[in-house]
């Protein structure tokens, strides 16, 4: 013995391994805090809103220029929807240079306004989309029209639980624009592999729902709400066990 004390070896816990990811699932990943703030939207032809009798539907890639010409209230009906390679600030204002202050050094952080991925998605794409960045960015999608073509659309990606568990989801109304740069350079490289114009997108998402620094307050405040409601329900069973053990031991 060299009078050391030995350090007791790390062991693995599935449960605070399951615990860290959880977290931040809620703090950072594809949590989806975006339906409550949409709540209270109604129904219309503004942008975001559940769609009412006044609201077109866009059936096939020939009605998608006569629409955009229009500029009428837009929603779509469809399966198929895929992936795309690019994500967008949910909170446009996040874009541009930050500033922060640690330990006496200042550090420079950029926001940019997109964040490209590689083509075709792999799983670090999805991965990244589940944890890392879904708080902060949203996804594009290619949705398969009536006549086998696709039309871009762009909504809050909380709509995509609606698909997970009924197998449709009921899109809200919206707006055909003409892409920017950064989402035509996507489509243009995905319409090599579909039948999707790049110069449209349907924009449904409705901007300006919440500031980046409420939502990520409501994020960390759910996330603390969780975790004492699971101590407290830990704690409790603990000791429910250990009196149900102690009474049949002395039966």
């Amino acid at each position: 013995m060299d009078g050391k004390e030995k350090r007791p070896a790390l062991r693995f816990n599935p449960q605070m391994l399951a615990g860290l990811i959880a977290c931040l699932w809620i703090i950072m990943g594809s949590f989806p805090t975006g339906w409550l703030y949409d709540i209270g939207v109604g129904t219309g032809t503004g942008q975001g809103q559940r769609p009412d009798s006044n609201v077109l539907q866009l059936h096939e890639q020939d009605d998608v220029e006569r629409l955009f010409l229009l500029q009428e209230a837009t929603t779509v009906a469809g399966h198929g929807l895929i992936d795309c390679p690019l994500v967008r600030l949910r909170d446009l204002k996040q874009e541009g240079t930050h500033y922060t202050r640690g330990h006496g050094i200042k550090k420079t952080v950029h926001i940019s306004e997109y964040c490209a991925f590689s083509y075709p998605s792999n799983i670090f794409y999805t991965v990244s989309r589940l944890f890392l960045t879904s708080a902060f960015y949203n996804s594009y999608h290619l949705l398969e029209l009536e006549d086998g073509s696709y039309i871009c659309v762009y909504f809050d990606d909380y709509l995509l639980y609606q698909n997970l568990l009924s197998g449709e989801i009921d899109y809200p109304t919206g707006y055909i624009r003409y892409s920017t740069t950064e989402e035509r350079r996507m489509l243009s490289q995905m319409s090599e592999d579909y039948d999707v114009d790049p110069v449209y997108v349907l924009d449904m998402y409705r901007y300006g729902k919440a500031s980046w620094m409420v939502d990520l307050s409501l994020r960390i405040g759910i996330t603390f709400l969780v975790v004492i409601i699971y101590l407290t329900i830990e704690k409790m069973l603990k000791r429910g066990l250990a009196k149900f053990l102690e009474v049949r031991r002395y039966e």
